[in-house]
């Protein structure tokens, strides 16, 4: 177990990460919500106006009941919508981004790489964090009710123990699992919208076949709807690219860790804290502003 510097800047800097990282979870989990709640609106409202139209004749109580439901859901939708804006993403990324420059600070300051080398390491990190927080200044408000968590600092104390618990372990406990569960979520959302787009097609064939005195026609459509929902809510949610990102940034931090450990490259201390944290800050920011940039398209 390395000799932690447990100064009182440091323990400042990881509660104040916790804060941050808490905040830009909550704002995530909104925008995530808001997305399966209008997907879910979508099929809901798709299946009650297809059913109020079928029983309209046979069970008008029933069909004016799904009417209204159809309704409400259509109408209900723009509101949901609004917790996954573009503005919410927004709001997310940027609190994620200091959550993550944070982290990356510390990690270096525990390290002792540069710029965190000298004497006067404490009040390096205590301005580089007023600089990030000032920077941020606007989204203060997202941390307000936010308790940091009481938990140790990161078991880093040298450059073994950091390429053994920022690079390998941010390999091995983020960016692999992360990519996997992208990968399986992707996945699932295909074969949904696979199943479903087949069953429209067999629906059509078997009312262009038989006829439509069962009214299949109607719920081809309703499939069509359900189909694009959930076509869109995965979209959206960007399984696919956020699979290929993470599984990229594993693959170049297993790179750098193992051209460093074979001495065959990258003896500089700091220039290899670097390079990991360069990987790092660019992965997560590439993925976020593909996600703005998209979001923002999708609404003009």
């Amino acid at each position: 177990m390395p000799d932690i510097d447990e100064s009182p800047a440091a323990v400042q800097v990881w509660r104040g990460q916790s804060v941050w990282s808490q905040a830009a979870r909550a704002a995530k989990d909104r925008i995530t919500l808001g997305r399966r709640t209008v997907a879910a609106l979508t099929v809901t409202a798709a299946v009650a106006g297809t059913g109020a139209a079928r029983l309209a004749g046979s069970a008008p109580a029933a069909g004016r009941a799904l009417a209204i439901v159809a309704a409400a859901a259509f109408l209900l939708v723009p509101v949901t919508g609004r917790w996954a804006s573009r503005d919410a993403v927004g709001v997310w990324t940027r609190l994620r981004s200091v959550s993550e420059a944070l982290k990356a600070e510390l990690h270096r300051y525990l390290a002792r790489t540069a710029p965190f080398a000298g004497a006067d390491r404490d009040a390096v990190l205590l301005r580089r964090q007023d600089l990030l927080l000032d920077a941020a200044g606007d989204l203060v408000g997202h941390t307000l009710d936010v308790a940091p968590v009481e938990r140790a600092l990161p078991p880093v104390a040298d450059l073994p123990s950091y390429l053994a618990e920022r690079v390998r372990r941010q390999v091995d406990d983020y960016y692999l699992p992360a990519a996997r569960r992208a990968g399986r979520a992707a996945a699932r959302i295909g074969r949904a919208a696979t199943g479903l787009t087949v069953l429209a097609a067999l629906l059509s064939a078997v009312a262009g076949v038989l006829g439509d005195g069962l009214g299949l026609t109607a719920w081809v459509g309703v499939a069509a709807a359900v189909t694009t929902a959930l076509a869109g809510y995965g979209a959206a949610q960007r399984y696919e690219q956020q699979q290929i990102e993470y599984a990229r940034t594993a693959d170049q931090l297993t790179r750098l860790r193992v051209t460093r450990e074979s001495g065959l490259g990258w003896t500089d201390d700091d220039a290899f804290v670097d390079e990991a944290e360069r990987i790092i800050s660019l992965s997560n920011a590439a993925w976020m502003a593909k996600m703005v940039e998209e979001d923002g398209a999708a609404q003009q």
